[in-house]
């Protein structure tokens, strides 16, 4: 459970960096975690998230105040939140790229029935969507950020991604009783959610494979040795 905003996720390489002392001894433990389930022993699950190379963030859900959905951007931490509940006030704020992004979760999004306020990174409008042909094989293609997304055009995901006018990946969920006291936790569940066929959306939770996805004895000793020289670094 983390309470502070959910403004920035940090990489675990940077942490050591803007955590000192107790920012590398999280990066060490979580990897030392990490290998456990990997190698097959973990006597506890790890949660771990994929960083999906989204922009903007985004923000949806219902304004305690009101009851009304909206949309926002980092704005909502404002100490007077900056949250949008109709096109006019998108247009009112923003323009080009972010104002239609934002439009079009505001129209594509509000039927969603949850608690709380939902973060995730934006991936896509059906405007974004290319086509690119890499070894033979006709791919799906979206470049929200510095990554290029490449989906095979045929899998299940690739008609998915296609059909949609908007993709999105939650990863933070926020609860309170107004939106500047909302508290972060970690993860984002969205099993019951209803998803159109014109949102594509998922969560960033990477599956535990505990026990099934696992490293060979040779590769674990690898990873065990290289976590002994960085803790004899630390």
């Amino acid at each position: 459970i983390m309470e502070q905003k959910n403004t920035h996720m940090e990489h675990l390489e940077d942490i050591v960096f803007d955590g000192g002392v107790d920012g590398a001894r999280q990066s060490i433990q979580f990897l030392i975690k990490l290998r456990d389930s990997l190698s097959g022993y973990s006597k506890q699950k790890i949660n771990a998230t994929i960083k999906w190379d989204g922009a903007p963030a985004i923000f949806v859900g219902k304004d305690p105040s009101d009851g009304q959905f909206f949309v926002a951007k980092k704005g909502i931490f404002n100490k007077t939140p900056k949250v949008y509940k109709t096109d006019a006030e998108v247009d009112a704020d923003t323009s080009g790229d972010l104002s239609v992004k934002l439009k079009t979760a505001l129209k594509k999004l509000k039927g969603m029935q949850f608690d709380g306020v939902l973060q995730g990174d934006f991936l896509y409008t059906a405007s974004d969507l290319k086509t690119a042909t890499v070894g033979g094989v006709k791919y799906i293609t979206f470049h929200p950020n510095t990554i290029v997304y490449a989906v095979d055009v045929n899998s299940d995901f690739g008609k998915k991604v296609k059909n949609a006018k908007i993709g999105v990946v939650w990863h933070t969920t926020y609860k309170g009783k107004t939106l500047p006291d909302m508290k972060a936790s970690f993860g984002a569940n969205i099993q019951g959610l209803q998803k159109p066929s014109t949102v594509w959306m998922d969560d960033a939770t990477y599956k535990d494979t505990s026990g099934s996805a696992t490293m060979t004895e040779k590769e674990t000793a690898a990873v065990t040795a290289s976590l002994s020289a960085a803790g004899s670094t630390f």
